[in-house]
């Protein structure tokens, strides 16, 4: 094996680690789950159809993991042009293949990964 390929290696290793750790945490913690300040019985759950949907703690934590930001660094690494874009899943937000919840058409994160040449989006 070459030098080169075990680094590539090392570094999925490192970052599915990371993943599952990260994953691990967020159902450990999930039922510790202190009130956020909402007073109601649960209506805040049930509002929001559209980039104001509350987003679970297991999705958040994959955001993190992702580095998941609002406005790409990058303009043409945006959300928007990746294949894992799920146009109009939340009203004027997309949707993610990889987490749930909102996401801005010119967001970003470190799992971009561009939409073959004349892919249509998809739903």
């Amino acid at each position: 094996m070459s030098n080169e390929e075990n680094k590539m290696g090392r570094r999925q290793s490192l970052f599915l680690a990371v993943l599952g750790v990260g994953s691990a945490s967020a159902l450990a913690l999930g039922g510790c789950k202190g009130n956020s300040g909402s007073s109601g019985g649960g209506t805040q759950a049930a509002a929001g159809t559209g980039c104001d949907t509350p987003i679970d703690e297991d999705s958040k934590s994959k955001r993190r993991t992702f580095q998941y930001v609002e406005k790409a660094a990058d303009a043409a690494k945006n959300c928007g042009a990746c294949a894992q874009f799920l146009a109009g899943k939340y009203g004027s937000c997309g949707g993610c293949g990889l987490f749930s919840g909102p996401v801005k058409t010119e967001g970003g994160c470190l799992a971009f990964a561009p939409k073959a040449a004349g892919a249509p989006a998809k739903p």
